[in-house]
């Protein structure tokens, strides 16, 4: 057993290494806030806070051309949304587990200095809820979440080699919602368009 395991191993390094695929590991401390896009909830409802979050995942870049790749993964990422009436002044937050799975083109500089350039990140992303978690006492406004959402995702950073195969990055990256995220509310709170942002710190290492 453990020689096919080795076997898949070396298997995997090899085609990698020719499709030049490079494979990595991300964290991305994140601030997680969210906007109201619709007028009529914009005359009752404001957006309520902003929480921080962590964005973990793996993720692989394929260079198609020098310098241009498309970038990929899979992550977890959490939302936070935040809601208040106007009128009574109550609050409500929830959060969203969810597992996101981007589809990106990534363009590089030359190096800047020695082992060292930068990235330029644009694509979208699709948004998979896996969970959902009531962090008010006693909800009143949304009763259900959409389970798909979908993102404009933006980043730029840097990567350094520290050896051949090794690579250091970090950057920022902006996740923009593009869909709401309310399937349904409470029945005498009629419709709320709530669609989430996200900017991270991005830190990792690709191999």
């Amino acid at each position: 057993m453990v020689q096919y395991i080795l076997l898949l191993f070396f298997s995997f390094s090899y085609i990698s290494s020719q499709a030049q695929v490079k494979l990595g590991l991300q964290l991305s401390p994140t601030l997680s806030f969210n906007r109201l896009d619709d007028d009529e909830a914009l005359s009752e409802f404001d957006n309520d806070g902003v929480g921080g979050r962590l964005i973990a995942g793996a993720l692989v870049d394929y260079m198609f051309q020098e310098n241009y790749y498309v970038s990929s993964g899979l992550f977890f990422v959490p939302k936070r949304v935040g809601i208040r009436n106007r009128t009574t002044g109550t609050e409500e937050a929830y959060r969203l587990h969810c597992i996101q799975l981007p589809a990106t083109a990534k363009l590089f500089t030359n190096e800047i200095a020695l082992d060292v350039r930068l990235y330029f990140q644009a694509g979208f992303a699709l948004d998979i809820k896996i969970l959902e978690d009531n962090l008010s006492d006693d909800p009143q406004f949304i009763s259900e979440f959409r389970p798909v959402d979908a993102s404009l995702l933006l980043g730029t950073g840097a990567e350094y080699r520290l050896g051949y195969n090794t690579i250091l990055f970090g950057g920022f990256s902006y996740r923009r919602g593009l869909g709401n995220v309310v399937r349904s509310t409470d029945a005498n709170v009629g419709d709320v368009v709530i669609k989430n942002d996200l900017f991270s710190l991005d830190m990792g290492i690709k191999f």
